[in-house]
């Protein structure tokens, strides 16, 4: 209980949101789900990881209460209990399902549990920022190549508006010479903010030679790229814990195990380029049906020869 304890808490202390996805799985195979995010309220209601909500086959209860740190916790669980595969599909949200299955056997009845969360295809939208998005590394290693390819992708869509190989080259240099200055002293403050604002900030010394319209006509650009971006990423500071208690004693998992109970823990990288597979069994042994069958194997052979002396 300890282990999941600090695991909870390193998840509460190093990132914006953290979700945990309880799962328990009735004898029946029959199961319930409990999910509860907590961290800043705009997180909470945005769309990168939405709850359930009532469709024709499964009806959903959500609560919002105020946390002790002015976070918001949001909890929902279904109201009854679900059989088989649940599917959780949007494009604007995670994606991934969850299935449970009882498979019943003369001596045991076994559990199976599997889940897919799909990966995000950040390698594909975002091919050449893709090796710096690392959550455990310092914050401008991935920030700095993401707001280039912004910037760079962005002026690259306005050059072809404007068709002046020399005056882009200048504006290029420049932009250049202002991240490489950005990131020889790690001034993370210069681009944590909206790309509009780095480039402004960026061309400053050379805003006279700008055309009088440049940075109204290349704001829509910038800011495009800047949401794609950011809905993709959305998830990068989202920490999500899989709980699942199966019947019975658990006979093979590529999760933890604490208590009886499987856990698995999923971050932005795990899920940014490939899928985060889940899976774990367990079974009940029929203790009675066992020794009744041990009785009768060794009783047959009693009545069998009791019988033979009977006939001679």
């Amino acid at each position: 209980m300890k282990k999941k304890f600090l695991i909870i808490l390193s998840i509460i202390l190093n990132s914006c949101t953290w979700n945990m996805i309880q799962i328990s799985v009735l004898p029946n195979g029959d199961y319930s789900v409990v999910y509860e995010s907590s961290g800043d309220k705009l997180d909470i209601e945005n769309n990168d990881f939405v709850h359930p909500k009532n469709s024709n086959t499964s009806q959903w209860l959500t609560t919002l209460e105020q946390g002790s740190n002015n976070d918001v916790i949001k909890k929902t669980i279904n109201i009854k209990p679900i059989r088989n595969k649940t599917v959780f599909i949007d494009e604007k949200s995670l994606n991934y399902f969850i299935n449970v299955e009882k498979n019943e056997y003369f001596f045991w009845d076994e559990y199976s549990f599997s889940s897919i969360v799909y990966d995000l295809e950040v390698d594909k939208k975002y091919p050449s920022i893709v090796n710096f998005l690392d959550i455990e590394g310092d914050k401008i290693s991935w920030i700095l190549p993401a707001k280039k390819y912004i910037i760079n992708t962005s002026l690259i869509e306005y050059q072809d508006l404007l068709n002046n190989d020399i005056f882009f080259e200048k504006i290029n240099n420049q932009i250049t010479t202002y991240f490489d200055y950005v990131e020889k002293d790690s001034l993370i403050d210069k681009i944590d903010i909206n790309s509009s604002l780095i480039i402004k900030d960026a061309l400053n010394p050379m805003i006279n030679k700008l055309p009088r319209d440049f940075f109204l006509q290349l704001q829509p650009i910038i800011d495009f790229h800047e949401s794609e971006f950011e809905k993709n990423t959305a998830l990068m500071n989202d920490y999500f814990l899989f709980n699942i208690e199966l019947p019975g004693k658990i006979q093979s998992h590529n999760g933890d195990s604490e208590e009886g109970k499987l856990l698995w823990e999923i971050d932005f990288n795990e899920i940014a380029t490939d899928n985060f597979e889940m899976y774990g069994k367990s079974i009940i042994i029929k203790k009675w049906r066992i020794l009744i069958s041990i009785f009768f194997v060794l009783a047959l052979p009693l009545f069998r020869f009791k019988v033979i002396k009977k006939t001679i």
